[in-house]
């Protein structure tokens, strides 16, 4: 759900010989142009998540809300957002975010080394972190100070967090309502590394990763269902990995797509593929023993979507709406959901209409993630290609 659209492979250049930088600078453009639509479809994903949390799960999940905030909550009046917001709205935002990083992250190792691919996700995703889970720690202990209630969290908690996934490694407890998925980019990321020489060619045996991926899960799930009352301790710290794997093996219907858009794989193949990985994660939904399930319908519409504005990409051009919305699309999920709960639940109690409370909320939201993404997130991504350029040039 982070991956930046920065791909393309430069013009090859002869045997010894770096590529002229105009050549690499309009192979980037190209390829920017090319996969515009995906662009666009990064900020539909982050408005769908942040109006489902903010105008539906606030108003009919607040057991859920209290749980991440601990501030005790407030009788209100559902906002009109929570007539016309759909309870899965959130859910498909996450699909789409999903195969849209299967679909772009194959470009970044098709550019740099593995290890510059790794020094430049850490470097694309941390720092932006750090400062989304500082915000969300402080709107918990001034709402918890201003409000009553307790802090949800330990410092431990807090601080295996501002390291995904080290927090599903760890057995933290989670202090918001995106981490999780953030994890799963960094497992996918890692999954990826792995298989950076089949991403690159397009090779069959790509395909036995995601397939790999699936066993591992199916192992975890049943340990997990067995060892319950045996082993409670190591069921309840593979939990994590018997929800996040097959989160995995949907994202690669994005790399299905994306050997398509390369002219790596044939329209045939890249249906089987397509089918074979969503078949997989509807399986692992259906025989799951954990009681936290997807629906798979639902990402089936995120993957349906995506699909038809792949089809007709040559219609999308940039413009300033599409672009702004992009460019904070990462911070804004991970800083819209605790802090946002604080400040309904804060308005709520100063007597506030709920509808004029979630749209403040919503437009307060946008407005900070532009902050932190042009004083965090830009400079840290730019230092970060940096790296990433530096470490693939010193690969052989």
């Amino acid at each position: 759900m982070t991956a930046e659209l920065e791909a393309g492979r430069a013009t090859p250049a002869a045997p010894g010989e770096k590529p002229a930088a105009g050549a690499v600078a309009q192979d980037r453009r190209s390829t920017a142009a090319r996969i515009e639509f995906a662009n666009t479809l990064r900020g539909v994903a982050a408005m769908a998540v942040i109006c489902a949390h903010l105008g539906n799960t606030f108003w009919y999940w607040p057991d859920i809300v209290q749980m991440l905030t601990g501030i005790p909550n407030v009788k209100a009046e559902p906002s009109f957002l929570s007539r016309i917001v759909p309870d899965s709205l959130g859910g498909w935002g996450v699909s789409l975010f999903f195969v849209i990083s299967g679909f772009v992250i194959p470009f970044s190792l098709d550019r740099y080394s593995v290890k510059g691919f790794i020094v430049g996700r850490l470097w694309r995703i941390w720092p932006t972190c750090w400062v989304g889970l500082s915000i969300t720690a402080a709107a918990v202990l001034l709402g918890v100070h201003f409000m009553g209630g307790a802090v949800p969290f330990t410092l431990r908690d807090f601080v295996t967090h501002l390291f995904p996934p080290f927090a599903a490694i760890a057995d933290s407890r989670q202090i918001d309502s995106v981490m999780w998925t953030l994890e799963i980019e960094m497992f996918f990321y890692l999954v990826c590394a792995l298989a950076a020489r089949q991403l690159r060619s397009g090779h069959w045996t790509l395909w036995l990763f995601p397939a790999a991926v699936f066993v591992v899960w199916f192992g975890i799930d049943q340990v997990v269902a067995n060892f319950q009352t045996t082993h409670p301790v190591l069921a309840r710290r593979l939990t994590y990995f018997d929800l996040d794997p097959p989160y995995i093996v949907f994202m690669f219907t994005g790399v299905a797509l994306n050997l398509f858009q390369r002219g790596k794989m044939r329209l045939p193949a890249t249906v089987v593929a397509v089918a074979g990985c969503l078949a997989l994660f509807g399986l692992s939904q259906k025989i799951s023993q954990t009681p936290i399930k997807a629906s798979v319908v639902v990402h089936a519409l995120g993957l349906a979507l995506f699909v038809a504005c792949m089809m007709g990409q040559g219609w999308f051009r940039r413009s300033a709406v599409t672009r702004f919305f992009s460019d904070i699309s990462y911070p804004i999920y991970i800083i819209h959901g605790v802090a946002g709960y604080v400040i309904l639940n804060a308005l709520m109690r100063f007597g506030w209409n709920s509808g004029a409370a979630s749209v403040a909320t919503i437009c307060f939201m946008i407005g900070l993630a532009w902050l932190v993404h042009r004083f965090v997130e830009a400079p840290t991504h730019q230092i970060g290609q940096r790296y990433a350029r530096k470490f693939s040039e010193a690969a052989p």
